[in-house]
């Protein structure tokens, strides 16, 4: 039996709210992904429909452990509304900072993974660019989910995007790299495969090709780097956060490559900076750095410009 003080049609209104609410919430990500297949039928441009086809898969995928969430649902609307406007059509990944997104199934595990890919405003498929790889930093766990990058960039109002993608003077890449997961295992073959994908549908000049990151990024610059010399021109490091401090054994792998670093005077991951600063001056490497003084842990736009400059310089 009811107690009195319970309003049954109110009640019932509550329930058919919250029911409505729940099937909105699902038409979000369904009108994302079933307008996405049609672009992709509609469209004889590879990177295009490449494009869409990854956006409807992720925006739904399960196979990564996350669920779609009320915030992704969210976002699925307004990238929606996005690809509804502008973002269907090829000039706004010419003349915007909006990446494509690639994506291609892991020889690691199966599943499958994206990364972004920024285009210089003149591109041509048959011409050569330089190539920026950055490595993105921790997001707290938040970029594990899949969602996060792949719909930030790609709203009405632009989200998430790097210096280097305001430039659009390079090829520029930005791997998902699993998320949060410090480019290890899984993680780093992640990257090696991005850079494997990137390679078979771009052409990019051999001389100029920069890696660098920011905090997780940072470190796992060194990383990368350090199984791949051969590949890089230069590298760069952001406020590189280093667990628990840099690896001997693979700094000494670097020490032919010009490296530039910068970070924060207040912030806890400065030893591990200086430890990696002070090898790479012990070994008479070409190395670049700055401790910045009454900073902590930030990412500053007028120091992500003189790293860019930095690494342009070199070829």
């Amino acid at each position: 039996m009811y107690k009195k003080d319970i309003n049954i049609p109110i009640l019932i209104s509550l329930i058919l709210v919250l029911y409505n609410g729940v099937l909105l919430c699902q038409t979000s990500i369904d009108s994302l992904v079933s307008h996405c297949h049609q672009l992709s039928r509609q469209t004889d441009n590879p990177f295009l429909k490449e494009h869409f086809n990854t956006i409807a898969f992720f925006a739904e995928d399960t196979t990564h452990g996350f669920v779609p969430n009320p915030d992704d649902q969210n976002e699925a609307s307004l990238v929606l509304k996005f690809l509804k406007e502008n973002g269907s059509e090829w000039k706004t990944y010419l003349e915007e900072p909006r990446p494509l997104m690639k994506s291609f199934k892991s020889k690691k595990d199966g599943k499958m993974t994206y990364y972004w890919v920024i285009l210089p405003k003149d591109f041509s498929i048959d011409k050569s660019y330089p190539l920026y790889l950055e490595l993105h930093g921790s997001g707290g766990g938040s970029n594990d989910n899949p969602r996060n990058m792949l719909f930030r960039p790609l709203q009405p109002e632009l989200q998430g995007v790097t210096s280097q993608g305001y430039r659009k003077d390079a090829l520029f890449v930005y791997p998902w790299g699993r998320g949060d997961k410090r480019y290890q295992d899984t993680a780093e073959v992640d990257i090696f495969e991005v850079i494997e994908n990137f390679d078979e549908d771009f052409q990019s000049d051999p001389a100029r090709q920069y890696l660098y990151g920011f905090s997780m990024g940072g470190a796992g610059t060194f990383h990368i780097a350090s199984l791949s010399p051969e590949r890089w021109t230069a590298i760069a490091a952001y406020s590189a956060a280093f667990w628990p401090e840099p690896d001997s054994n693979e700094l000494k792998k670097l020490i032919h490559l010009p490296v530039w670093m910068v970070w924060g005077e207040e912030e806890k991951w400065a030893t591990g900076d200086k430890i990696a600063r002070d090898f790479f001056i012990s070994h008479d490497m070409n190395i670049s750095w700055e401790e910045i003084q009454g900073v902590g842990h930030k990412y500053l736009g007028e120091y992500q410009e003189k790293m860019l400059d930095w690494l342009k310089s070199y070829r």
